[in-house]
């Protein structure tokens, strides 16, 4: 049962899941760019040790999107907003967080690929 609208989304926040990086980086546009946390990340191994380093810090984690938008569609590009949400474990102490997120899909020889993802935490005073 799908849990997202969209085949591209659903397969974006498996990959996340999977805690390994060679099924996100299937998702992703060869120019793919990340903003996380103010930092721009603008190659593929930049991307890949942002993905490592989470997955190595927040042992067992569970990333989920709320509040899923499509404000934007035709027919070579979608953008959406949502909320993520994600669980797991700090040094043996269990967390919960998330913040939002803008995610741009391009389509590319009929694939959609995620070309841009902007988050921004959910903590007081974050400025991102």
């Amino acid at each position: 049962m799908k849990k997202y609208a969209t085949e591209e989304f659903e397969k974006y926040m498996e990959a996340i899941n999977t805690h390994d990086f060679s099924h996100v980086s299937k998702v992703l546009h060869k120019n793919a760019t990340f903003c996380h946390a103010g930092q721009m990340k603008a190659t593929f191994e930049q991307i890949k040790a942002y993905h490592d380093n989470f997955w190595d810090t927040v042992k067992e984690s569970k990333f989920w999107a709320t509040d899923v938008t499509l404000i934007y569609s035709d027919d070579k590009c979608r953008v959406y907003t949502y909320q993520y949400n994600y669980s797991g474990y700090v040094e043996g102490e269990h967390v919960e967080s998330g913040g939002t997120s803008t995610d741009v899909f391009v389509k590319n020889n009929e694939k959609w690929e995620l070309l841009h993802e902007h988050s921004g935490s959910m903590t007081p005073d974050h400025d991102d």
